[in-house]
């Protein structure tokens, strides 16, 4: 849908896809007073393709785009603690992808935090 927004994406990621749609909107509604420029990717109708074939996508994903920040973060962070089922997967501009669970999120507190935080510079400056 809005491939040139130049933020984030989080993709909420679930079986069922009017499921993935109202937990994106519910994270969508934590993200708002943090990021006003967030909004929600929805995947256009029949763009899955393979979708109910054999072998085909189990999953539907249902985006968000944001421009991100330690706030957000936080709450995303505390959306996940409360859907440990939940998958999502966080885009940074640079391509660099994570996918991320509930669960994992719980044991791990700092990893979308740390994601965030790396613009993929490798830390290495050119003289």
């Amino acid at each position: 849908m809005h491939d040139n927004h130049s933020g984030y994406r989080i993709s909420v990621i679930d079986e069922d896809p009017l499921r993935a749609r109202k937990d994106a909107r519910e994270l969508l509604a934590a993200l708002a007073e943090a990021d006003s420029t967030a909004r929600l990717d929805l995947p256009e109708p029949g763009s899955l393709a393979g979708v109910g074939d054999k072998g085909g996508p189990s999953a539907e994903s249902v985006g968000l785009l944001l421009s991100a920040g330690s706030f957000v973060v936080a709450l995303v962070q505390t959306w996940l603690a409360r859907v440990p089922q939940r998958t999502i997967l966080v885009k940074r501009p640079d391509g660099a992808v994570l996918h991320i669970t509930g669960k994992e999120a719980r044991e791990d507190d700092t990893l979308i935090e740390r994601f965030l935080a790396d613009d993929g510079d490798d830390g290495t400056t050119a003289a």
